[in-house]
């Protein structure tokens, strides 16, 4: 599953402060193999159980958009398909779409702390890629003559694709009512694969129906892929024109020749990115821009008192990251299922935040000021701050902590114009904070597993759905096979018109 490891390894950043911290087991080091280490039906059922518990108990999530009743119907049903034993990747995949009904981005589940595949566990890999929207799919990169990039498939091994996408996407969780980051993860990092191999457990060769941009049906029979023969189509230069600015290492600072534009990509939040936005909003000050491009797209989160400088920077006053931190229980560190839960990210939380009093059915979490303060009217950058035309790319890879940016650059920065499609981070707020680590003792299986709620400092959000942009962009096959770049292509459309 090559990049979306890295995906999902970046999902993993805390909305408020990373954590490295993961404490080991000695008795999760046993090596797995799907086939000869099966585990027993009671072990999976007790684990389960005792995941439900805890949900029930301390989850953020826990019935904000679904409604407690149908997530015991979701789990009675998840409870009840375990009735033989099954290696760790298939409880995994049969406990994914009981636990997506939270739509919580931030709760995943993870292999025991020792498991590895063996030869036999490789999983196959389809001859081509796709790009999901709306429950279709195209073909993008392909490993055939057969296939041509734009082809829609139909069906594989008779199976609809909508069907396809449908269990796809119930194999890694998302935040609220939002499709974009699915059909990114379908699209982008093997979703769709998996969902052929871990659902319906296909190894070639496949049967697919389909049909080409000139509307003719074929039906195909293609094998699993192998070495790749076909040529490439020449990429996309989308910065022809443009000059690198120096200085600014990993974040990449562009300007437009003969224009006062510049393009910024803002990566996930790192500790030493506040050095480095000193430099690039000198230079931004410097070269009299008018026009900034600010890419927030791919960026999953990080560190938020990080993203409340870069915010500094842009908000048009004094401005506010977050409305408040929250628990459905006085004091997440004291729970029922503390000897579970990982105790380095629990002293963690206790050095960062503070328990506090009750509002409503939740308890307001204080953050300790020692570690910054991310609570009321924050100030703006003393030097360089940028006044300009504000042009801002979001895609379904825009979660946690950029999400929450996000949500408070659109209401406290008026010249912001929102480019590419609907964040993965709810616009209403996230679960994060601290992302603890819940072993279950008899699979040994790991649940990422928020223990508070942020509220985003955001104006009528819809319930359930993420920031979504003034300016929709949509993608082709043929964009993503030469990396072309419409959201950018838009950006510069939109400079135009305003300096008409």
């Amino acid at each position: 599953m090559n990049l979306k490891n890295l995906f999902l390894g970046l999902l993993g950043a805390l909305a408020i402060t990373a954590t490295a911290c993961h404490q080991k087991d000695t008795k999760s080091t046993i090596v797995s193999n799907e086939e000869t280490n099966r585990l027993s039906v009671k072990s999976m059922q007790d684990d389960l159980n005792l995941l439900w518990a805890a949900i029930k108990e301390m989850h953020p999530a826990y019935g904000i958009y679904t409604p407690a009743d149908s997530l015991q119907t979701a789990f009675d049903k998840t409870y009840a398909s375990i009735d033989k034993p099954l290696g760790e990747s298939e409880f995994i995949s049969r406990v994914y779409p009981f636990l997506c009904q939270l739509k919580c981005g931030h709760t995943q589940l993870k292999h025991s702390e020792g498991y590895k595949k063996t030869a036999a566990d490789k999983e196959p890999h389809l001859p081509f890629e796709v790009l999901v929207r709306n429950h279709r799919a195209w073909v993008t990169t392909r490993q055939s003559n057969k296939l041509n990039t734009g082809d829609e498939l139909l069906s594989v091994n008779a199976v609809p694709v909508a069907q396809i996408i449908s269990h796809g996407a119930d194999l890694y969780c998302g935040d609220g009512n939002s499709q974009t980051f699915k059909e990114l993860f379908l699209s982008e990092y093997d979703g769709f694969e998996d969902a052929c191999y871990q659902y319906y457990h296909w190894k070639g060769p496949y049967h697919i129906s389909l049909k080409t941009q000139a509307g003719v049906v074929k039906n195909l029979t293609l094998d699993t892929a192998g070495k790749n023969s076909i040529v490439p189509p020449k990429q996309v230069n989308n910065f022809a024109g443009w000059t690198d600015a120096k200085n600014t290492d990993y974040l990449p600072l562009r300007f437009l020749k003969n224009s006062k534009t510049a393009y910024f990509t803002a990566k996930t939040f790192q500790y030493n990115d506040t050095t480095l936005y000193k430099e690039i909003f000198k230079q931004i000050h410097q070269q009299q821009i008018k026009n900034l491009v600010l890419d927030l797209r791919h960026n999953t989160g990080g560190d938020i008192r990080v993203a409340i400088q870069l915010l500094s920077y842009l908000a048009d006053a004094p401005f506010h990251i977050i409305k408040g931190i929250k628990s459905r229980i006085p004091d997440p560190s004291v729970n029922n299922f503390a000897k579970y839960f990982d105790t380095a990210r629990t002293a963690s939380f206790k050095t960062g935040f503070q328990p506090g009093s009750k509002e409503g059915a939740w308890y307001r979490i204080g953050f300790k000021p020692v570690f910054g303060q991310v609570y009321g009217a924050l100030p703006l950058a003393k030097a360089n701050h940028y006044n300009g035309n504000l042009l801002v790319l979001i895609d379904g890879a825009t979660f946690s902590s950029a999400a929450l940016f996000t949500a408070a650059l659109k209401s406290q920065c008026k010249s912001a114009k929102f480019i590419g499609r609907e964040t993965a981070g709810a616009e209403e707020g996230c679960d994060g904070g601290t992302i603890q680590h819940l072993t279950l003792p008899n699979t040994r299986v790991i649940v990422e597993f928020p223990w508070m709620r942020l509220d985003a400092f955001a104006k009528d959000p819809l319930p359930g759905r993420g920031i979504i942009p003034g300016y929709s962009v949509l993608y082709t096959p043929e964009d993503v096979v030469t990396q072309n770049d419409p959201d950018l292509k838009k950006a510069l459309g939109l400079i135009s018109e305003i300096g008409k």
